[in-house]
């Protein structure tokens, strides 16, 4: 949603794409663009500083490829740096580089890349309102024209389909002969092919909404509280409005494990606050709160009650409570020979043969696409390190060879230890390193005995110890979050997050192609150094727990 400076509007796809996400933020971004003193925070998230740069060398590719197969292939200007502060010149530069679209389709062009569309008055909106969009490829298909566009997903999603149908609709507003087909070029190159017609009228009803909220804001002078119920909130980690007012409100939805449904409930009955959720007695919450089972119900009181305690505690530790002492009974004696494991991995990581296509998608008897690389084994346990004094062992990789390589190296090792160590158990926390081991024996088609054995007992998760046996007074139960009951608070530096290693590592790649070889030895010990903490906090982890256990 831009705000143009004689007080007129333009939307696009990616603000429909954002109501979908979040009601509430589209309404409170209103509020700010009608300066009614509010202000969404941005949140900065690597990862989709990195999924952006990806999204770009995808649609790359797929115009090499176009242009490799087609005769003429037309790329529209825009001038990117005219902004929306003098609506009649920002207007004169989109309605140029439309006239430039509609001239490439006139004349003849086989595509047309990076098509652009401005609608200035979408029909019907009850407040002056245009539509812009840039739609990646059309593509001439005999006398019509198809919309392409590339999502980096493996599958399609209804936000994109919403997308491609928001162009189809601007080229029959044209009068432009188009296809009943749209085309989204997954992250694998392959075409996911779909009927606009079933699409177009979510697009419509998702648009007519946008313009109603839109409209709601315009009229209200004053900014939309948090918790009106007419914009309902996503109340995710990942949306910086929903953040921000969380916290200011001491909102239900900071309870670890809480499901907005669940939260429907809790304030159907009155509870509003995690504080006065807490304060409530059980007999209270039994009596006012329905359509949450009973044992669901009293695990959510006693989180949100040690949420609570959890504030007033001195030493800064959060409290916890034992739920049940006989699973901590399954964490296996301690042996000389433990191992604490932790990947790292990059789930956008692919590889491409000449032609560009991704590996895996070649004619061989593996037709699927390989996605993802474990770039780092980490490993701390005694005698690993061939450094003296060092229990850490990072396992590092690259490319796909490289990631076979390490795969045959942690098996033989630590079938190896398992002879030597027989009682010895290899320590993770959520299930991502078990699957993955199984995931990369079949990609590799290696060491698939090694792994079956390694999996039959030997690999133990900490995360279903931890979440049947304990609660614990914290909004989250990730690695990082339990940090809290055992680590200083200055123990973990430099990166924080896995969202941070993969772009770091993305990084260090480029650094490693390009320079300087400074960077790139710097990002990959910090990738190793945050990799080192994890495996040192599992280790940590599974001693508290043996603590609380004795």
């Amino acid at each position: 949603m831009q705000r143009l400076s004689d007080d007129t509007w333009v939307i696009s796809a990616s603000d429909l794409s954002a109501l979908s996400q979040c009601p509430w933020r589209v309404a409170r971004l209103m509020d700010q663009k009608l300066d009614k003193g509010v202000m969404v925070p941005v949140l900065v998230d690597p990862m989709m500083e990195l999924v952006a740069r990806l999204g770009l060398e995808h649609e790359k590719r797929q115009l090499k490829m176009l242009k490799s197969r087609l005769n003429t292939v037309i790329e529209i200007p825009y001038d990117w740096s005219v902004g929306h502060q003098d609506a009649d010149l920002w207007r004169a530069s989109i309605e140029h580089a439309q006239e430039a679209t509609l001239k490439a389709i006139g004349d003849g062009a086989d595509a047309v890349f990076q098509a652009v569309f401005y609608q200035n008055r979408i029909p019907d909106a009850p407040f002056p309102v245009g539509f812009q969009g840039f739609a990646d490829f059309l593509v001439r298909s005999g006398i019509v024209w198809e919309v392409w566009d590339t999502k980096l997903a493996r599958s399609a999603k209804d936000t994109a389909l919403v997308q491609l149908a928001s162009y189809v609709d601007q080229l029959q507003r044209l009068g432009v002969e188009f296809s009943q087909e749209i085309h989204l070029i997954l992250g694998d190159g392959t075409h996911s092919v779909h009927d606009v017609s079933l699409v177009m009228p979510a697009y419509l009803e998702q648009r007519q909404l946008l313009l109603q909220i839109m409209h709601e804001r315009i009229d209200e002078p004053e900014p939309t509280p948090w918790g009106d119920e007419r914009y309902v909130a996503c109340g995710t980690q990942g949306c910086a409005a929903c953040s921000e007012q969380i916290v200011l409100h001491d909102d239900l939805f900071l309870i670890a494990g809480l499901r907005k449904t669940q939260r429907d409930k809790l304030r159907v009955a009155g509870f509003h606050t995690i504080t006065d959720f807490a304060a409530a007695s059980r007999n209270e919450v039994r009596n006012r709160i329905y359509g949450i089972g009973l044992e669901t119900l009293a695990m959510l009181h006693t989180q949100a009650s040690l949420q609570v305690a959890s504030r007033a505690r001195e030493d800064g530790r959060p409290a916890y409570q034992v739920l049940n002492a006989s699973v901590l009974d399954q964490i296996p004696p301690p042996n000389p020979g433990d191992v604490f494991f932790d990947f790292e991995g990059d789930p956008t990581y692919q590889e491409y043969d000449g032609h560009g296509r991704p590996l895996g998608s070649l004619e061989s008897a593996d037709q699927s696409v390989w996605f993802g690389l474990e770039y780092l084994f980490g490993l701390w346990g005694e005698g690993l390190s061939p450094r003296p004094k060092d229990r850490f062992l990072g396992l590092w990789a690259e490319s796909f060879d490289q990631e076979k390589a390490v795969l045959e190296f942690f098996c033989e090792l630590m079938i190896q230890r398992l002879e030597k160590y027989p009682g010895m158990h290899i320590y993770h926390y959520a299930s991502y390193e078990r699957t993955r081991l199984a995931a990369l024996a079949a990609r590799h088609n290696t060491c698939q005995d090694q792994v079956a054995r390694l999996l039959d007992g030997v690999l133990v998760d900490l995360y279903p110890i931890v979440m049947k046996g304990v609660r614990i007074g914290l909004p989250s139960y990730s690695l990082k979050a339990l940090e809290a009951l055992y680590f200083e608070p200055e123990q973990r530096w430099g990166i924080a997050g896995g969202g941070e290693s993969v772009l770091a590592f993305s990084n260090y790649l480029t650094a490693q192609a390009q320079g300087p070889p400074t960077l790139a030895e710097e990002l990959q010990d910090s990738i190793v150094q945050y990799n080192r903490l994890d495996c040192l906090s599992t280790e940590a982890l599974r001693d508290w727990l043996l603590e609380i256990k004795a």
